[in-house]
């Protein structure tokens, strides 16, 4: 793993994951994105901007767009690019919990994604929903339209998450906001452990516990809302997001840098993964352009204190039982 004084990233930085499977530490997002805009952006990345991680989930319904974006990558590169220099992630949505709807809810994604396989294969939430029609809301406040499937444990979901390792459609497994007894309840009858938790992580929500928890079981951490912008056009203030911090700003003037650039690298020194998201072709370039400068020590102290001054949740949807938050921080 990346060391926090590790100065010598590079466009082809990769994370060795526990399965022995290398990740490149730095990709796109698309969360949120636009799809009608997906599509071109996904291509322009891969094929002339050097990116070589997409992530997206079911639950996004940008996964066909993706697709379509990751073919015409590699159709217009003349055989330069090929599948197996992708990393490509997806993940499994509330509702496709039970050990008979897993093979089915990545077979689903595969198809829209126009791909054999994914590389990393993620539990998208702790939380089991029933499999019916109009339940798949993440943005419903209304309880009566998430029908909960109680009869469902994390562990039934994991084991059939390995069977899609068996099966080679996903080279390797993971999740995305579990906590660390969850983790841990899949220790305890996994065969194939998780590689990756994807949580969100930014300068102003840190996660350095979860870090310390993950370094110590080898589980690489995958930075979402990495730029905690996700009011980035509406709400230029400090207190929403940390692109307006003054202490960012200061070191973004020094090194002639922008902000996000600033706390992209951030992430990279730290040995993160990180996936900030764009659909703008200016921003998909610049946020690639953070391998020619370093942070120093000091400078990464000054960002990894705004998390105890400024510290801020953005993303806790109301996925429990009697419609309360997922995280209780």
């Amino acid at each position: 793993m990346i060391t926090h004084n590790d100065k010598t990233l590079s466009l082809e930085s990769r994370v060795v994951l526990s399965d022995k499977h290398t990740m490149p530490q730095l990709g796109l997002g698309t969360w949120r994105s636009e799809s009608k805009q997906l599509q071109n952006i996904v291509k322009e990345a891969i094929l002339n901007c050097g990116y070589r991680l997409i992530d997206t989930a079911w639950i996004y319904e940008n996964e066909q767009e993706i697709g379509n974006g990751i073919h015409e990558a590699l159709e217009q590169s003349q055989g330069k690019i090929k599948r197996e220099d992708l990393f490509i992630t997806t993940k499994l949505w509330n509702q496709h919990h039970a050990p008979d709807d897993v093979e089915w809810a990545l077979r689903d994604s595969l198809k829209k994604l126009r791909l054999d396989y994914v590389d990393l294969y993620l539990i998208h939430w702790p939380v089991a929903f029933k499999n019916m029609p109009g339940n798949t809301s993440s943005q419903s406040e209304d309880e009566k339209t998430r029908y909960f499937n109680e009869n469902v444990t994390l562990t039934d979901t994991w084991k059939a998450m390995e069977k899609l390792v068996d099966l080679k459609l996903t080279r390797s497994i993971g999740v995305s906001n579990f906590s660390q007894s969850e983790i841990d309840e899949l220790f305890k009858i996994a065969r194939i452990k998780p590689v990756v938790n994807q949580i969100e992580l930014h300068p102003y929500f840190n996660q350095h516990n979860m870090r310390e928890y993950c370094a110590k079981h080898n589980i690489a951490i995958m930075s979402y809302s990495p730029l905690s912008n996700l009011k980035r056009e509406t709400e230029r203030d400090e207190d929403v997001s940390s692109l307006y911090n003054p202490v960012i700003q200061d070191i973004a003037k020094s090194k002639h840098k922008s902000t996000a650039q600033i706390i992209i690298r951030w992430h990279l020194q730290n040995g993160l993964i990180v996936i900030p998201k764009t659909v703008t072709l200016e921003r998909l370039i610049e946020n690639f352009e953070v391998f020619d400068f370093a942070l120093s020590d000091n400078e990464m102290r000054q960002i990894d204190r705004l998390g105890e001054t400024h510290r801020r949740r953005l993303v806790n949807p109301s996925f429990r039982l009697s419609n309360k938050p997922v995280f209780d921080d």
